[in-house]
């Protein structure tokens, strides 16, 4: 869609006039030869001008259907629309508003977005499902690859980044961190609650919930992080360590495989039935819609 707001920004400022003429009636909508000027040019062939008007007789239909199901797009999606058109164009949002083709700009942006939740709002009523044979053929088709095999984690930690040392000046800081995880450590072993005891110790956020985290790609832990944990194994509780600017006690909580391709696969399986499940919906529109295209003025 970028793409295309880019495009009609460009041609809005570049154009110039050309003769106008009635070539479809959609209803009560009059398709004009400056209608599609944006979609096509004089020497594209007439197939290419007739699937321009075509698709200008699908957005008129669902433009209907807009107004009448009283889908609006958020004022938040159309000003990040306007810095995105802006930005491509290398404007600021103020200059861009003081174009005389902003009105235009504005509209575009406005319909893109209209239909964007027209089809949000009818593919959501279908009811798609994918079978295990989709699935295999796709993955055949699409063979996974090493990179798309990803491990995630979740862990418990106690993480000290300060102590109060008024009783040791003698010791640094990271001494006397390191001295309370070894003693925690050696509490747990014996049986004391690692949540219980997060809670009373930990100064991460993650306390609240007894130290534990929600999953983590391990990967994209800290590095020191990694090569400290890299070797446990699950409800395993690590040796103190630091990392970034604190010490940690660790234990991993749950390991799991994520097959990122699987999950891709499904996703664009399902996309793609959504969009011939809308594409069916629009020929619906089209049947019942009065339509006249005079492609001999094409």
């Amino acid at each position: 869609m970028s793409k295309f707001l880019l495009l009609l920004l460009v041609v809005s400022l570049n154009s110039a006039a050309t003769p106008n003429s009635i070539i479809a009636i959609v209803n009560d909508h009059l398709i004009t030869r400056d209608a599609i000027n944006t979609k096509t040019d004089a020497q594209k062939s007439k197939e290419g001008k007739l699937e321009a008007v075509n698709q200008q007789v699908d957005i008129l239909l669902q433009m209907d259907k807009v107004k009448q199901l009283g889908v609006k797009p958020k004022p938040v999606a159309i000003n990040n629309m306007l810095k995105r058109v802006a930005s491509q164009n290398k404007l600021t949002l103020e200059q861009l508003q003081k174009r005389p083709e902003f009105g235009e700009i504005m509209a575009s942006i406005q319909q893109q977005l209209s239909l964007n939740g027209l089809k949000e709002l009818i593919s959501s009523k279908a009811k798609l499902s994918i079978s295990q044979a989709e699935i295999d053929q796709t993955i055949k088709d699409n063979p996974a690859t090493g990179d798309d095999i990803e491990t995630q984690i979740r862990i418990a930690q106690i993480a000290i980044s300060s102590i109060d040392k008024t009783d040791s000046l003698l010791q640094s800081q990271d001494d006397l961190i390191q001295a309370l995880l070894v003693d925690l450590s050696i509490q747990i072993k014996q049986g004391k609650s690692f949540s219980g005891l997060a809670k009373l110790y930990s100064q991460d956020e993650s306390y609240k919930n007894g130290g534990e985290s929600d999953w983590i790609i391990q990967k994209r832990l800290p590095k020191d992080f990694i090569k400290a944990i890299k070797a446990l194994k699950v409800q395993e509780l690590s040796a103190p360590f630091k990392a970034g600017n604190g010490w940690r006690l660790v234990k991993i909580i749950e390991k799991r495989q994520v097959d990122n391709h699987l999950k891709t696969i499904k996703a664009a399986l399902i996309r793609q039935k959504k969009n011939q499940y809308f594409s069916n919906w629009t020929k619906k529109l089209r049947k019942d819609a009065y339509i006249e295209i005079f492609d001999h003025k094409l």
